[in-house]
């Protein structure tokens, strides 16, 4: 389950290792590496407009090789059209839950910088890990359709389920 694509789109549900894959892929095979959220979220947690956002997304076109991660709906047109591989990184939700805990909390007690200044506040944290529990199905419906999308054009999707199957893909990258 090596990738052969050199515009890797990486996509599943918060707290399941979306952006720790990309960047683990990106350094084992030399390609830059871009996290939609660094895109979306200006300083103090201020949303980037919509066509600024979408705009720098675009901008992936102009270079050959990339690896992205995010799943942000507005983004999917866009990446849908440039990305040769897609990646889904979906583990189960408790899985996932638990991980989003433990980042959460991480952040939370080390104030580590997220994008652009921001970082992690209590009030918040706490609505994105049930927002993020919530909307888990849906994440799974919307990345099942993609993946329908995808390979109907013939674009490479391999979907990570387990701790195994990711490590599986880095070590064939490393190779």
């Amino acid at each position: 389950m090596a990738l052969t694509g050199n515009r890797v789109w990486v996509v599943g549900p918060s707290g399941a290792g979306k952006s720790t894959v990309a960047r683990a892929l990106a350094e084992a095979r030399g390609l830059p590496h871009y996290e939609l959220d660094a895109m979306f979220w200006a300083p103090g947690w201020q949303r980037r407009p919509e066509d600024e956002f979408l705009a720098g997304i675009a901008a992936l076109d102009r270079t050959d090789r990339w690896i992205a991660d995010g799943q942000y709906a507005s983004a999917h047109p866009v990446l849908e059209e440039l990305a040769d591989t897609v990646v889904w990184v979906d583990p189960r939700r408790s899985v996932t839950t638990a991980r989003l805990l433990r980042r959460t909390l991480r952040r939370l007690r080390t104030r580590e910088e997220l994008w652009n200044g921001n970082r992690e506040r209590p009030g918040s944290a706490v609505g994105l890990v049930l927002w993020a529990h919530r909307e888990f199905p849906v994440v799974r419906r919307t990345n099942t359709a993609l993946f329908t999308r995808m390979r109907a054009r013939s674009v490479r999707c391999l979907r990570l389920r387990t701790s195994h199957d990711i490590q599986d893909l880095l070590t064939k990258e490393r190779v």
